[in-house]
């Protein structure tokens, strides 16, 4: 029993030491809201203001005066480490109010600096614009959290677009024309959808889209909630954690990378199963097995609204999807398969906008003035 007192006296001692001689932690400078990234978004909807703070991690003893610049050659850089595809703001459409911002001695948050985002007409449709900001010096007795010495001012358009509106609408792909997709080893899907009412019948399906049997997208069945999102066919089906709400827009993705199906719900990750399988096909020769948007077996309809309808040919990260849930550009249509953006408001004939020819022949009802983010 002695030894064994001795080895714990001997354990504590050296616990203490090595807390007493651990470095000493310091009082910093930091970007007031990048604690846990350096990143802060906001949504814009036309020209606004933004005020900026610095935050100190104690009450300071003097007054600490701080100066700040847009540092557009960090953009670079935070793209490249986070995936990104940020764009800077063009220099004549934005302002500050200052280049130095004052922390008083006693307290322990700046004077705000504000950041005017002065129009948006120069801004280009879908693209989500950052706008860095470094402090450079200070003068007083503090130094910069090095982590927080930049604030990234992510700025996300609001879009104003139109909807189709579904209800018993069958709209049919004739992918079976279309040999390559037969066997397709990675692919993912996307759609922004709003609900008006969740099926309320056996087997309580409401479609979104894909191939019913090998890999389709819906609301419901008999055995989850009507209100729960699943990826079903193909033999590893994958339930999502998320109980949608009706009247409320949502970006929705699955994704297959040759091993694992993820679902995805507003960019976050929402359920996944390993998934050795096949390749998809997306190309069924039947009714039954067509790729359909809106209903499968010419039933089982969504009861809403859809736009952003995407296909690829290829497995989206976590990344690629967050960056393009409103809008994607044409620098990324080599890998898609197909792209309906829903948006014509009029006519009988929905665009592919990919340039592959996957055009839907189909007379819809439209929702107008749909807010993307909401």
């Amino acid at each position: 029993m002695k030894v064994k007192y001795i080895l714990l006296t001997i354990f504590w001692v050296g616990i203490l030491s090595a807390c007493t001689n651990a470095e000493t932690f310091k009082d910093v400078l930091y970007f007031t809201g990048t604690e846990d990234s350096p990143a802060v978004k906001y949504t814009i909807d036309g020209p606004t203001e933004i005020g900026v703070t610095v935050s100190a991690s104690c009450q300071t003893m003097s007054d600490q005066s701080i100066r700040i610049k847009v540092d557009p050659d960090k953009l670079e850089g935070y793209n490249a480490l986070y995936g990104k595809k940020y764009k800077i703001v063009p220099t004549e459409d934005y302002m500050l109010s200052n280049n130095e911002i004052v922390l008083k001695a006693g307290g322990n948050i700046s004077e705000q600096l504000i950041f005017s985002l002065l129009r948006t007409t120069n801004l280009e449709e879908g693209v989500t614009y950052c706008v860095p900001l470094t402090i450079t010096d200070v003068t007083g007795d503090m130094p910069v959290l090095d982590s927080s010495r930049t604030m990234y001012l992510v700025l996300n358009q609001v879009m104003i677009v139109n909807a189709a509106t579904l209800l018993g609408t069958n709209m049919q792909l004739p992918f079976e024309n279309e040999p390559s997709l037969a066997s397709v080893p990675q692919v993912t899907m996307e759609a922004r959808v709003k609900v008006n009412k969740f099926a309320t019948a056996s087997p309580y399906i409401s479609t979104v889209m894909g191939v019913e049997e090998e890999f389709l997208l819906r609301f419901g069945d008999v055995t989850i909630k009507p209100n729960q999102i699943q990826l079903a066919g193909g033999g590893f089906p994958v339930t999502g954690k998320t109980e949608f709400e009706v009247d409320k827009w949502y970006h929705l993705a699955v994704v297959f990378d040759g091993s694992s199906i993820k679902l995805y719900v507003n960019g976050e990750l929402d359920g996944q199963v390993d998934a050795p399988r096949r390749p998809i096909t997306l190309c069924g020769t039947t009714d039954k097995r067509r790729f359909c948007i809106g209903s499968s077996l010419n039933s089982r309809f969504l009861n809403g609204s859809i736009s952003e309808v995407r296909v690829w040919k290829k497995a989206l990260t976590q990344n690629e999807i967050q960056n393009n849930m409103c809008y994607i550009s044409p620098d990324y249509y080599q890998d898609m398969i197909a792209y309906w953006r829903f948006n014509e408001g009029e006519g009988s004939v929905i665009k592919d906008w990919t340039g592959n020819g996957w055009d839907i022949n189909k007379t819809l009802s439209w929702t107008e003035g749909v807010r993307c983010p909401e």
